[in-house]
């Protein structure tokens, strides 16, 4: 009896050690926002056709979402850092941005196609 004690005990400390995420890292739901918003910016920044324009404008930009998230670009890049050592959870939080991409643009294509079936011609007012 004691030696099956002694076996759910060390179970039990064994799964409760699973190593958790640093509290210096950003949570993964507000890491998928973050970067759901860094794509959207660096995507509109990609049609920008002078560099140093680039640079300027998207600057601005990520400066804005940190401020947003009430974060710095060190403890993004550190996030960054824990995520890429961390693959898995770094998929499930591109492959929630990804949903969410993929839901927009199908809600922009209907939006395009209505408005496209509901253009008319007014007459010329006199």
């Amino acid at each position: 009896m004691r030696r099956l004690i002694w076996v759910l005990a060390a179970g039990i400390i064994l799964f409760a050690c699973k190593p958790k995420r640093p509290a210096n890292i950003i949570e993964p739901d507000k890491m998928q926002n973050i970067l759901y918003d860094i794509h959207v910016v660096d995507g509109y920044v990609s049609t920008i056709p002078t560099p140093d324009s680039t640079r300027k404008v998207s600057a601005a930009y990520y400066n804005g979402i940190y401020k947003k998230f009430g974060i710095d670009s060190a403890k993004y890049a550190q996030s960054m850092n824990y995520y890429y050592s961390h693959p898995a959870d770094l998929d499930k939080i591109y492959k929630n941005i990804s949903r969410i991409l993929e839901k927009q643009k199908r809600f922009m294509e209907r939006a395009d196609s209505l408005k496209k079936s509901k253009i008319k011609v007014l007459p010329a007012v006199k």
